[in-house]
């Protein structure tokens, strides 16, 4: 029966996500030992590189009392140990950018377990393929669209990292190649060339960090929702000049993990929509979780929209964001998602999300 293939799909996806969330724990058990490796390696290097440099200091104040070869010896040694620092600096970086990576996956598959252990629970329940609670959502439609939401939302990461951070390193390649020329005929345009080439390089590293906290803060599994909400909404006003008031209420409690990455996208989305179609001076964020579910409400003073007519266009941009909200609250959590706006009177998002 149709009822009885789509149960064993959705116990066959189900499988497959926790045999790939087992695996992705234990990469991310052997990437945090490399990490802890490469730490004390850059911290041994260092001090030998504070040693070295108070040694080069010593003889730049005394050089008289130094012959030539232990000049040449301490300015090598000098170099050496910067060029070693440096190095494992960059893979430092690189293997922290890595386990961000993985932790990252690692919830989202979590998330995606939680989802059709759920659907899985309602399905066997209800039968034929719907939720228990009677609402006749299909679970083919529910996991279909949850597949595009994610599918969609890999597709705007990859442009992304097209646009930012791979533009910024195949230029920052092409400068390294300028300064490699310049070595064997101008020296001092070559240091002038690697300050600046130093300067871009810092540049990419700070927008790349922007980019993986925008991916997932690490905020919200140390310190929680809260407090990474409240350091996104000033990083957010700060870079879109628009003022951000966020109040939390009743919110001393820290939240299931999946709920939590699932409200912070919530506000993420509401936000970003405001900033790239309200034209709004102002927003406010509330947050209250008195009684027995969390009350979310984002109001923007903007321009506003006509809402029957942006949502009878499927292919709108401003579309696209409330369907991805909306799926966020009722389907990632079993919520009640609502829109209101009107031309000259800002917009007004709420969502009504039943806690465990």
């Amino acid at each position: 029966m149709p009822g009885d293939d789509i149960t064993q799909k959705i116990d066959e996806a189900l499988t497959t996500y926790r045999n790939e969330l087992e695996r992705t724990r234990r990469e991310v058990q052997e990437v945090e030992v490399l990490v802890r490796q490469s730490t004390v390696e850059v911290e041994k290097l260092s001090q030998r590189e504070l040693s070295v440099s108070n040694r080069v200091r010593d003889l730049e104040v005394n050089i008289e009392r130094y012959s030539k070869d232990e000049i040449k010896s301490f300015y090598t040694t000098a170099q050496e140990v910067q060029m070693r620092l440096q190095i494992m600096r960059g893979q430092l970086e690189q293997v922290q950018g890595r386990r961000d990576a993985l932790k990252l996956r690692q919830t989202q598959l979590s998330n995606m377990v939680v989802l059709l252990e759920d659907v899985s629970a309602d399905g066997k329940l209800g039968g034929k393929g719907q939720s228990s609670s009677g609402s006749g959502v299909d679970t083919e439609t529910m996991i279909g669209g949850i597949i595009q939401s994610q599918e969609s939302e890999r597709l705007r990461l990859s442009l992304q990292m097209h646009d930012g951070p791979a533009q910024s390193m195949s230029n920052l390649v092409l400068r390294a190649e300028i300064c490699q020329r310049l070595i064997d005929h101008d020296l001092d345009q070559a240091r002038a060339e690697l300050n600046s080439l130093k300067t871009a390089i810092n540049t990419t590293l700070q927008d790349t960090r922007k980019l993986i906290f925008d991916l997932r803060p690490m905020t919200l599994d140390d310190l929680g929702l809260v407090p990474t909400l409240r350091r996104y909404a000033t990083q957010f006003g700060e870079k879109g000049g628009i003022e951000v008031n966020l109040m939390v209420q009743n919110m001393e409690q820290r939240l299931p993990n999946h709920y939590e990455v699932t409200i912070f996208r919530f506000v993420q989305e509401a936000l970003n929509n405001v900033v790239k179609h309200a034209g709004a001076n102002q927003v406010r964020v509330l947050l209250d979780n008195s009684g027995r579910a969390l009350q979310i409400l984002i109001e923007d003073d903007g321009s506003g929209f006509h809402v029957n007519d942006t949502l009878a266009n499927a292919s709108a941009r401003r579309n696209m964001g409330i369907a991805s909200m909306r799926q966020q609250v009722e389907m990632l959590l079993r919520g009640e998602f609502g829109i209101e706006s009107a031309i000259g009177r800002g917009t007004r998002v709420a969502a009504t999300i039943p806690l465990p």
